[in-house]
């Protein structure tokens, strides 16, 4: 077990590999030069023999024994070059093993370092960051690794804001009734009509935190059924236009529709319009009074264009990359004052991108925003 554990690391892996290819290509070449040298060799000092054998010492000379003379001298050769052959050869798989290490290490070291960095954020330390240097394939697996505990990182303080905000969320209107009603049947608290209006409105409330939630879950999920029929979009933004007119009046806040003519489009009439009511929601609650909020409907080559433009507060630079998140609040104390429960944006991300279509932003502090979202046709 522990020498399959062994031969299957990825460096020893690698040094193996260096060192069979140095093994089978010095063996080779050492096979051919030998093969490819003795032939000729022993021809050459053949031929050097019968030269020296027609000279002066003649045959039966010094060089009677030529023959047994040239044998020798091929014997001597080749053995002197095979052993040099075989010296070169190991030298070379000593310099293969040498240079294998290194390469080796190089690769390896890199790799050692985001899985010592992963077994740390399997076990919940999210802080892992890696710098790794050396190839273009190392410095992007470096780059995608702290990208994606960066991401790890934010997803979960998402949830933790989001269970906080939640509970948050719930644990006000419950307060609000269990009291109440204590109150009640103590007798500290009388029955009327107007406090139980009061009850029943901390019960919407209530309910409609839990339809959003709903909502946004279905949505994420893509379990959301959209039902789609041909709708005139201008037609649906002045209906929801008028319909909230009147809390707009109460702050003395302008709203008004500009669309040039109908524009049609294959939606689902019903989550337009929550995505219309969401977005005026949120223009009233970061706008004052003596402002103005313009919806405005548009046709253009893609499809259905419907912008709505605050003279609010405006948005962060900083918190703009995160205004469609769930229960993100830009002013999380005016959002608890005006009743908002922080879902709205991302409830309207959600819808837009079901039907297909795209949802931005454009803001500036002090300037107020535009919330635009497009429908394909």
């Amino acid at each position: 077990m522990a020498i399959n554990r062994f031969f299957n690391r990825l460096s020893v892996r690698l040094i193996l590999g260096f060192l069979l290819s140095s093994v089978l290509g010095m063996g080779l070449v050492a096979i051919l030069a030998y093969n490819a040298t003795s032939g000729s060799f022993h021809d050459f000092v053949i031929t050097m023999q019968g030269m020296m054998g027609n000279g002066p010492g003649g045959p039966g000379g010094m060089m009677g024994n030529g023959n047994l003379w040239g044998q020798q001298i091929t014997v001597n050769f080749l053995s002197d070059f095979g052993r040099t052959l075989w010296m070169a050869g190991l030298l070379g798989v000593l310099l293969a093993i040498v240079l294998g290490g290194l390469f080796t290490r190089n690769i390896v070291a890199p790799v050692g370092k985001v899985a010592a960095a992963a077994k740390k954020v399997a076990g919940g330390d999210l802080s892992q960051k890696v710098r790794l240097k050396g190839s273009s394939e190392l410095v992007e697996l470096g780059e995608s690794f702290n990208s994606m505990t960066h991401t790890l990182r934010r997803d979960q303080e998402l949830r933790q804001n989001m269970v906080a905000d939640v509970a948050h969320e719930l644990r006000t209107p419950l307060s609000v009734l269990r009291a109440n009603i204590e109150a009640m049947q103590d007798g500290v608290l009388e029955t009327s009509p107007a406090n139980l209006e009061s009850l029943h409105q901390e019960t919407v409330n209530l309910g409609r935190l839990v339809e959003d939630l709903r909502t946004i879950t279905l949505a994420e999920s893509g379990q959301l059924k959209i039902h789609r029929q041909e709708t005139d979009v201008s037609a649906l933004a002045a209906r929801v236009v008028e319909a909230m007119r009147t809390q707009f009046d109460s702050k003395s806040i302008e709203l008004a529709v500009e669309a040039l003519r109908p524009v049609e489009a294959d939606v689902d009439s019903d989550r337009i319009e929550q995505v219309l009511r969401n977005l005026l929601a949120n223009a009233l609650h970061y706008s004052s009074s003596g402002g103005r909020v313009v919806v405005k409907v548009e046709r253009n080559d893609s499809g259905a264009v419907i912008s709505v433009a605050d003279t609010g507060i405006g948005i962060s630079a900083e918190d703009l990359p995160h205004i469609f998140d769930r229960f993100y609040r830009v002013d999380r104390s005016r959002a608890r004052a005006t009743g908002g429960s922080g879902l709205g944006l991302a409830i309207v991300k959600q819808l837009v991108e079901a039907h297909g279509g795209r949802v931005r932003v454009e803001s500036a502090l002090g300037k107020g925003s535009t919330f635009s979202f497009s429908l394909p046709v």
